[in-house]
């Protein structure tokens, strides 16, 4: 069932964690997203070793959630917010604008890709990700970043 308060949820997935590293994605059906999602399937056992979660975050109805994970073997942590509430949220905070577009699927609009790395403190590793990100080297500076080394990419390249 969708996250009856998508908020609430991210919010204690970050205090339970050293941190979340959170995939907004915007379908089942979109092939960028899916490979993403598919990244993050591969890194999601060292993000845990590290003390994080891997969560991904949709607008899109529930009933993909399954066609997702099976398309992509991500089985880890999912949001559904198919109202943007999360989206919405994060960005009043000013940690993540999530571009918010029409589609006729979706009553509330559909969130466009988006990454956001945050501490269970509130500080960021990473916010943003409108070039898209590769997320080995986002993991890479997030990585070094939690054994107090310096970034490892300065730039990222795009996927």
């Amino acid at each position: 069932m969708a996250s009856s308060d998508p908020v609430h949820e991210f919010d204690s997935l970050r205090a339970q964690s050293k941190f979340v590293f959170a995939v907004f994605y915007r379908g089942h059906w979109c092939p960028f997203c899916r490979g993403w999602l598919s990244k993050l399937a591969t890194l999601s056992p060292a993000i845990i070793a590290a003390g994080g979660t891997p969560v991904i975050i949709t607008a899109e109805a529930e009933k993909y959630l399954d066609d997702t994970r099976a398309a992509t073997k991500y089985d880890g942590k999912a949001i559904v917010d198919p109202e943007n509430r999360l989206a919405k949220e994060l960005d009043a905070r000013d940690l993540v604008h999530v571009a918010i577009s029409e589609r006729s699927s979706y009553d509330h609009g559909m969130a466009q890709p988006a990454l956001l790395v945050l501490k269970e403190d509130g500080t960021m590793n990473l916010g943003g990700a409108k070039d898209r990100p590769v997320l080995d080297e986002v993991w890479e500076n997030v990585e070094a970043q939690l054994h107090g080394k310096s970034k490892v990419h300065n730039t990222y390249s795009t996927a």
